[in-house]
């Protein structure tokens, strides 16, 4: 009897420690962490590049995080493409291994990734617009928005799906000018076709990123990666907004910190 008594005993003291024990405290954010997570704010919520609606009219700004979450099939076109085949699957296969997507290369008919290398990628735009034409839903729209970057921008890409309605990303087109220089090739590729994948605005000019149109950086950096590996983490979803996404950002962007990188990244 008295033996049993003192097994009770022992038990109900456990429990009531464990009742009384204080909790584990919440890790401090550090500065690093503070800064990654704005620069994942401003390009996955931000829009510096045109992003088009179910209507086909480009939107000045995202509400909802947009990502990719069916296989890629990308295809390159232009005379030219060839000398940049290389680059290129390079590259898409970094991104494969970054996101865990599924890249794989096709023939144009059978992409949704559409990357086009010309002298001047906005004659080429109307040149093979037959290509993605069935994704132009507002004709008019589309045809004003390529005049207005005609004015100004080297390369850019254009993506459908995503926003507003909360869908994946399906379709994307990239237009990549080959005649300033390989320097110039290599940073509109590796910008423009990782924008599409989701992460559509630029970050200020002094970033150390291949998001910053500074042009210092033609190659993702350790930043980038990290940026990308967030966004393509199971679980932010397509449609999420900032206030349900940062809590979730913040918690994969710590165990990415604390784990190994991807081979090959």
């Amino acid at each position: 009897m008295v033996k049993g008594r003192f097994r009770r005993a022992c038990i109900s003291l456990a429990v009531l420690l464990a009742g009384c024990a204080s909790p584990a405290p919440a890790p401090v954010e550090s500065p690093e962490e503070r800064a990654l997570l704005a620069d994942f704010q401003r390009v996955v919520y931000g829009a510096a590049r045109p992003v088009l609606g179910n209507s086909g009219e480009a939107r000045p700004r995202r509400d909802h995080l947009a990502k990719w979450e069916t296989p890629i099939r990308a295809a390159l076109i232009g005379a030219q493409s060839g000398l940049y085949e290389p680059a290129t699957r390079r590259h898409l296969e970094e991104l494969g291994r970054l996101t865990g997507l599924d890249i794989a290369e096709a023939s144009p008919a059978a992409a949704n990734l559409l990357i086009f290398f010309a002298e001047d990628p906005f004659e080429a735009a109307r040149r093979h617009r037959a290509l993605f034409a069935h994704r132009i839903m507002d004709p008019r729209s589309f045809d004003a928005l390529l005049a207005r970057m005609e004015e100004s921008a080297t390369c850019f890409g254009l993506l459908w799906g995503g926003w507003p309605s909360g869908r994946g990303i399906d379709f994307s087109v990239v237009f990549i000018r080959t005649g300033r220089g390989g320097r110039t090739v290599q940073g509109c590729l590796v910008q423009e076709t990782t924008q599409v994948l989701g992460l559509m605005h630029d970050l200020e000019p002094e970033a150390d990123s291949v998001f910053s149109d500074s042009g210092r950086q033609v190659d993702l950096t350790g930043r980038d990666r990290i940026l990308l590996r967030l966004l393509y983490d199971a679980r932010l979803k397509p449609g999420m907004g900032w206030a349900e996404a940062e809590p979730l950002a913040r918690t994969a962007l710590r165990e990415i910190q604390a784990g190994p990188a991807p081979a090959g990244g």
